[in-house]
């Protein structure tokens, strides 16, 4: 029985990996391989052997093909090579923030997003990264947007379109609607009521015609405290995204779709706004 898996036995051979990838879309000769392949001809007619010797790769009158089981696996290293492609063009920010507040299935879908950009505070502009995300809406004809915190600047630049959707959570709505009882401001919202429900996730986005931004909380860190006198280190679980000083920012057609798909998911499991004001803000419905 062979010792290694099926995706093992061909990613630690860069031939192998090549001839998968070549004839993954369609038939392929011996002679177009040897002569695309960076490799030996010996290396090449032995990577052909062995890939077809595991059940991987047969030839036809076409050409070599892969089998049912070769494309699976091919599917799979394809899978692999975006994810180290997408992690390689900003590592330091997937070193320091939390990803687990993305569901899992979109988790699984962030390499298909393709090129990004992270935006990041600096000592000559500490406010970079807000300024980025401000512009983004005031630009915006309308947007979907997700947030688990307030922030009054952000509030006056979310367009007011028929189309605008907001998730917020119930910590945000309660800090906006307190503002609003003590005066700091003059409206509770110009957008549809219908247009804003209420969320758990604790993380923020903004999807637009043309882009999508979000911010991730930052890893936990330990944190101490005083208890009658004692100090105890625990673990916090849950950074608020404030605690950040960059966001992701991309403008491909992949992360646009993304976006769109990660908010629709959110909002079908999102509540309606209405029975939490009548709950706990009663006295705005006077």
């Amino acid at each position: 029985m062979p010792s290694q898996s099926p995706n093992e036995f061909v990613i630690t051979s860069t031939v192998r990996t090549e001839i998968v990838r070549r004839v993954a879309d369609t038939p392929t000769s011996t002679d177009t391989l040897l002569a695309a392949v960076a490799a030996s001809d010996s290396a090449v007619y032995d990577a052909l052997s062995t890939l077809s010797d595991r059940g991987l790769l047969t030839e036809t009158d076409s050409g070599w093909e892969l089998t049912a089981h070769g494309s699976i696996v091919a599917d799979s290293i394809a899978a692999w090579q975006a994810s180290e492609e997408f992690l390689t063009t900003d590592p330091e920010f997937w070193k320091h923030h939390r990803v687990t507040v993305i569901p899992a299935a979109f988790r699984r879908r962030l390499p298909e997003i393709g090129e990004y950009e992270i935006i990041r505070d600096g000592p000559q502009d500490p406010n970079r990264s807000e300024d980025v995300a401000i512009n983004m809406l005031e630009t915006a004809d309308y947007c979907e947007l997700t947030t688990p915190y307030y922030s009054q600047r952000h509030e006056a630049a979310i367009p007011t379109h028929s189309k605008t959707r907001l998730l917020v959570t119930r910590e945000a709505i309660d800090v906006s609607f307190q503002r609003y009882k003590d005066g700091h401001r003059e409206t509770l919202t110009e957008l549809d009521p219908a247009n804003i429900r209420l969320t758990e996730c604790q993380f923020a986005s903004v999807v637009t015609e043309e882009k999508l931004k979000f911010e991730l909380p930052t890893l936990s860190d330990h944190t101490t405290h005083q208890h009658g006198g004692a100090n105890t280190t625990e673990s916090s679980d849950r950074r608020s995204v404030t605690d950040t000083s960059a966001i992701f920012v991309s403008e491909t057609d992949a992360a646009v779709q993304f976006g769109r798909d990660l908010f629709e998911h959110l909002w079908a499991n999102s509540d309606p706004l209405g029975p939490y004001i009548d709950s706990e803000f009663p006295e705005l419905r006077e």
